[in-house]
């Protein structure tokens, strides 16, 4: 059996210890009055945009800054404890990696504190490393390091100790799109594996969908929402600014049911096949920009769920593109990385093709 399919007991840290964490009316001058639960093993996700107070909240939590209302973990309180006894790590945006230090010697800060032998010590790094793809990079110091490796060295250095919680303060944004999207997906192998509940922070609703267990949506220091990933991202109020894209609703001139699990309808841009939900009538369907695949050129593939339009207008802000498409008479919106749209040479008013993928549909 290859080491990644290994199960969570054969870990040399333990993992089975309840970890809820409970906020009660947290306040200061940029929070005003946060309260959530974050449940046990969770991976709960908060965005928003720059300056809605997310960095703020997890600093409290990990009581760096001053504040009002109260932090329970496993039901006891801690907000009057120094950062040192909450039992809680903290994965910082600058990762704060020791540059004279190997990654090993890294690990064996966070483990100081902690009263156990020199050899549960080796053992818990030794696992460590190797749960975060970093044995063969042990010896090495940070300089030495990617920037994929350096962000998974500070990862095993937050969770080597077994914090009851741990805090991820936007853990992928100075890394390219392909490196960050392979590390959401190691973080999620590993918040599997071992079950440690956590709490991050980020701006990017890509991010927050391949993360989130759950997610919360913050504004001016406020948390607006909370809830199912999906739920939010195809029904949710849109967050001030636009942060928070509104799902397309698409009007359907036409349905029959298949028989296969699947709804045939007609819309604007053509046919169109919607998983059936329950066999409950619609007379829309509902999709997230995140899920509109559009290309200046015709996809390869299977001709279904295709559509094709003209491009009206795209918005940029907070590293995302915002296009608006005109499908017939019908609006439509897409959304990606800046990145990615100018890797296409998206511009306006040229033609476009797309496809609304399947499993992304929804009646409404």
């Amino acid at each position: 059996m290859d080491w990644t399919d290994a199960p969570v007991r054969n870990l040399a840290f333990p993992v089975d210890a309840m970890s809820e964490i409970t906020l009660q009316d947290l306040r200061n001058p940029i929070i005003k009055g946060i309260s959530m639960d974050i449940r046990d093993r969770e991976l709960l996700v908060l965005v928003g945009p720059s300056g809605a107070g997310k960095t703020t909240l997890l600093n409290m939590v990990a009581g760096l800054i001053p504040h009002d209302g109260r932090i329970l973990v496993d039901g006891e309180r801690v907000d009057g404890l120094p950062p040192s006894q909450r039992h809680i790590g903290y994965l910082f945006q600058d990762l704060l990696l020791f540059p004279h230090m190997s990654v090993k010697k890294n690990l064996l800060t966070a483990l100081q504190r902690l009263s156990i032998t020199r050899s549960e010590r080796n053992e818990r790094i030794s696992s460590m490393l190797e749960l975060c793809h970093l044995t063969s990079l042990g010896d090495r110091l940070p300089g030495a390091l990617s920037g994929g490796e350096k962000q998974r060295a500070a990862l095993a250095r937050a969770l080597v100790a077994s914090p009851k919680v741990l805090l991820l303060d936007e853990p992928f944004s100075s890394l390219d799109f392909r490196t960050a999207r392979y590390l959401r997906l190691e973080l999620k192998r590993i918040h599997s594996q071992l079950g440690t509940t956590m709490l991050a922070v980020t701006h990017n609703l890509e991010e927050a969908q391949d993360l989130g267990d759950r997610m919360g949506v913050m504004t001016g220091g406020r948390l607006e929402q909370i809830g199912d990933v999906q739920e939010i991202m195809l029904q949710g109020k849109s967050a001030e600014g636009g942060f928070l894209e509104k799902a397309n609703v698409l009007p359907c001139a036409y349905q029959e049911s298949l028989g296969n699990g699947l709804i045939y309808v007609q819309w604007a841009g053509g046919p169109l096949f919607v998983p059936e939900d329950g066999g409950k009538p619609f007379n829309r369907v509902a999709i997230h920009p995140r899920h509109v695949y559009i290309s200046p050129y015709p996809p390869p593939g299977p001709q279904v769920n295709r559509f094709q339009g003209r491009i009206r207008e795209i918005r940029h802000a907070g590293g995302m593109a915002h296009v608006e498409l005109m499908v017939g008479d019908q609006r439509v919106h897409a959304q990606m990385t800046t990145e990615q749209a100018q890797a296409l040479s998206l511009a306006s008013e040229s033609p476009i093709y797309g496809i609304l993928k399947l499993r992304d549909l929804h009646g409404c």
